[in-house]
Formats: C-alpha cells, sequence, structure tokens
C-alpha cells in the first residue's frame, strides 16, 4: 500500500516525514536568521549558546543544518539523554570523548582536572561542541556544572563550548535567580518562530520536489488557509496534516490535493494528535 501510495504521486520518499533530515531543511525566515546567528556565534568561540521554541517547530532540523555549517575544527559531542544528574551528564561526556572513566568518582574538582589535562595534552587541539537536545529537562544542578564546564577555556584559547536547545521549560529555567552566573555565560540566545503565512506553499512544494524531480500533485490554493489557520505554520503539524491528506488523495485515486481531503484529514486526528 505505501509502495502504491509514493508511486502514485510518483514520489521516491514520503515528502512529509516527521524524522529531522537536513537535507529536506526549508530556508524559512526565521529558521535561516537562526543557523546563521548561531553559527558565527559558534564559530566565533560562543562559550554557550541557547536556541528555545515551543514544541514542533523544528529545532532539531536547525540544530542538525546548523552542524553542517560549522568550521571543520568543531567536534560535536551529543548528549542524547538530557535527564542526567551532574556524575550521570560526566559519565556521558566522558564516553563522548573517548576517556576512561572506570574508578571516577566524578567529583567536580577530579573531572576538571582530568578535562583539563585531555585539553592540554591533546595532539591536535580542537574545539568541542557539548549539544543537549530537549535541555529543559536537565536537572537544575546539571545546568550548574555546564558554567563550571566553560572554565576550562583559557584566554583565546577555546576547547569546549555548549549548546543548548529546548522547549520554553528550558527559558523558564535559564532564567530562575540561581542561574545568573550561568545567564552571564551565554552569547546568543535565540527564539524560534513559526513560518510566515506565505512560506506555507513554497515549503509544501519544497518538501515535495526535494523527494521526486517530476512529482504528479497539484496543490489546491484552497488549502492554504485553513492549513495555515490549523497548524499556525507549525512544522511538525504541516507535515501531519498533509501526510494524511495526500493519503486520503490517494485512496480517491486523485491527484490533485483539496480542500476537502485536507478538512477529511483533520477529522481523523482526536485534537489532542494536532498538537504539537
Amino acid at each position: 500500500m505505501e509502495y502504491s501510495y509514493l508511486s502514485f504521486f510518483n514520489l521516491k520518499a514520503p515528502p512529509f516525514s516527521l524524522v529531522p533530515d537536513p537535507a529536506l531543511f526549508f530556508p524559512a525566515k526565521a529558521h535561516l536568521e537562526s543557523i546563521e546567528v548561531l553559527s558565527f556565534a559558534l564559530n566565533q568561540g560562543s562559550l554557550i549558546s541557547v536556541l528555545t521554541g515551543e514544541p514542533g517547530l523544528g529545532k532539531t532540523q536547525v540544530v542538525l543544518t546548523l552542524l553542517s555549517r560549522l568550521a571543520k575544527d568543531i567536534i560535536p559531542l551529543n548528549i542524547y539523554n538530557p535527564a542526567l544528574k551532574p556524575h550521570e551528564f560526566f559519565q556521558a561526556l566522558f564516553k563522548e570523548l573517548g576517556l576512561e572513566s572506570e574508578g571516577l568518582s566524578f567529583t567536580k574538582d577530579e573531572v576538571l582536572k582530568r578535562l583539563k589535562t585531555f585539553f592540554k595534552e591533546s595532539e591536535n587541539p580542537k574545539k568541542y561542541l557539548i549539544i543537549i537536545d530537549e535541555a529543559q529537562l536537565l536537572p537544575d544542578e546539571t545546568l550548574e556544572e555546564l558554567r563550571l564546564l566553560t572554565n576550562l577555556n583559557e584566554g583565546r584559547e577555546i576547547n569546549l563550548q555548549i549548546l543548548l536547545s529546548g522547549q520554553p521549560g528550558l527559558s523558564e529555567k535559564l532564567k530562575k535567580p540561581e542561574h545568573a552566573p550561568l545567564r552571564q555565560r551565554i552569547s546568543v540566545w535565540e527564539v524560534l518562530s513559526p513560518f510566515e503565512k506565505d512560506e506555507l506553499f513554497p515549503y509544501l512544494w519544497f518538501r515535495i520536489k526535494q523527494v521526486s524531480e517530476s512529482p504528479e500533485i497539484i496543490l489546491e490554493k484552497k488549502l492554504e488557509k485553513p492549513l495555515y489557520k490549523w497548524t499556525k505554520g507549525v512544522p511538525r503539524l504541516i507535515n501531519k496534516l498533509m501526510d494524511r491528506t495526500l493519503f486520503i488523495a490517494f485512496v480517491k485515486r486523485d491527484k490533485t490535493i483539496r480542500k476537502k481531503y485536507l478538512k477529511e484529514a483533520k477529522k481523523t486526528f482526536q485534537d489532542v494528535l494536532l498538537e504539537a
């Protein structure tokens, strides 16, 4: 059935997949500006950079695209589980760096000395970028450890940088009085916005043409107003609705994606499923 769905519209892959992919990055104004600002800041040695935004706006997509634009001497270190206590966080960091951690008690002093030695003894000095997605899940005590890590940088020699990406809950945490010293280390704080209305149709065609050289699809202009109204320009919601709408058009054996199919698609979702 899936093969028939793709072949019917002459597509190589689903155009509205929810999986983040740098190849499917659409240069919306807000997203492009955030990437340019963050890229400049990190390449210039920003200690801590922050990206926040509501769920579904494409923060992960922005981060993945950003990584492809950084200087080659910046090595990404991904911390995939942000809900870590300090000693667990350092264990994950040491693993990413390829450092032996057996026998370490992971006290602050022990960790900082070990990392400082690692950077000094490195034959080919590099910059490491700790990337923490869904950073709103970081415990407060672990956030404080991030500030201490920036102390490993001396003068103009930048060894370790940090990029935090998360939902509005991250903003709330960072604004707490106890995190004032951490905030002072933040060089750039970008807040991601939804697509503008005039970016909606260009986005749809961009996604479609990325998975087909000659798509057999017609988008009815009447789609624009209700699609933007129901999704408010949030990419994940656009993808959810459009993927279901294309399937309904396929079932109807119609290569024109019509407003009535969009309405039918919306009815198949419970309201909670149309939240980002």
